[in-house]
């Protein structure tokens, strides 16, 4: 059985998220959408053209802990019985959101805003939305949770579907792969444009994992795999999935030659390039662009191109040799 493409709205740039509802032989949604009447409503309409209501709903599976998949989580278990399943690498962000929403404000205001360049008001702007989703997030109960494990598989559709470890846009994203059918479900991993990679706060509170780098390697783990056909989180169906990550990896690689030449041409720190390469973009709207350009620079590290000085408490860039 294909799953069935539902569309919910969000109030972000991304546009509408999808989720994906499997009817038989019991009825399980993939990701939740935002919590809000909007999103809610729009919910309840794509159950009802299938003949569903909320309550029928046996299972609830989160690919990865974005609120526009699992924001309405709390509420589904609210408005019915199903169990929530999500992998153990985001069991915390469904059980405890609030304290791991605390987690990532601590590391980006004491260790990563900063030294990025950013004057006080941006900095403000991103603390902002972080301090708004951890007091809109509302757990859900221990006992309404069930964890799975990356290797496990997962009934959906009549079907079992292999649980694949995806990093790079979420550390903890998960997707799922049907290799009889040749069916992915791709989450933010696998989307018409490019996934953004989401610096996150590490284990330590202090020393970051590059993200780019690990969507990089997810790319290379899809391209082993047989896809006929993907369901992303967003966007219309994906029909070319080999082509498509060739696609982006070309455009990533010239947008990271991009960063390295206006480094040499003088471009020291991280938001100095976020308004040159974002310049087309309203300037309250570049900060959108601030994860692309980390993740251009820690490629550029890890190849020995540019070494990172930090400088008066920023941290400052220049290509080695020149």
């Amino acid at each position: 059985m294909k799953p069935i493409r539902i569309e919910l709205p969000t109030p972000f740039d991304v546009g509408p998220v999808n989720v994906y509802l499997f009817t038989e032989p019991e009825p399980v949604l993939v990701d939740t959408g935002v919590d809000s009447e909007e999103s809610w409503a729009a919910l309840q309409a794509g159950l009802a053209a299938h003949g569903l209501a909320v309550a029928d709903l046996q299972r609830v599976i989160i690919t990865h802990a974005h609120v526009d998949h699992l924001g309405a989580a709390a509420r589904l278990t609210a408005h019915g019985n199903a169990q929530i399943h999500i992998a153990d690498l985001g069991y915390e962000w469904l059980a405890a959101p609030k304290r791991k929403w605390e987690q990532r404000i601590a590391f980006y205001r004491d260790y990563f805003l900063v030294p990025c360049g950013l004057a006080a008001q941006a900095q403000q702007m991103v603390i902002a939305y972080m301090t708004y989703a951890a007091e809109s997030s509302t757990p859900v109960e221990p006992k309404r949770i069930t964890p799975f494990k990356v290797g496990d598989q997962l009934a959906m559709g009549g079907l079992k579907w292999e649980v694949l470890h995806m990093p790079g846009h979420a550390s903890h994203q998960t997707c799922f792969y049907q290799p009889t059918t040749r069916q992915f479900i791709s989450a933010d991993m696998l989307l018409h444009k490019a996934p953004t990679p989401i610096v996150e706060e590490p284990p330590d509170g202090k020393t970051r994992r590059p993200s780019l780098p690990l969507l990089l390697n997810s790319f290379t783990v899809l391209e082993g795999l047989d896809i006929a056909i993907a369901y992303p989180g967003h966007g219309p169906l994906i029909h070319n999935a080999h082509e498509l990550i060739r696609q982006q990896r070309q455009r990533l690689q010239s947008r990271k030659q991009e960063a390295l030449d206006h480094i040499r041409q003088g471009c020291q720190t991280v938001i100095e390039l976020v308004n040159t390469m974002y310049a087309h973009y309203p300037e309250n709207a570049r900060i959108a662009g601030l994860w692309m350009v980390v993740g251009y620079l820690d490629l550029l590290k890890a190849e020995g191109v540019v070494e990172e000085r930090e400088i008066g408490g920023v941290w400052r860039y220049f290509v080695k040799g020149d």
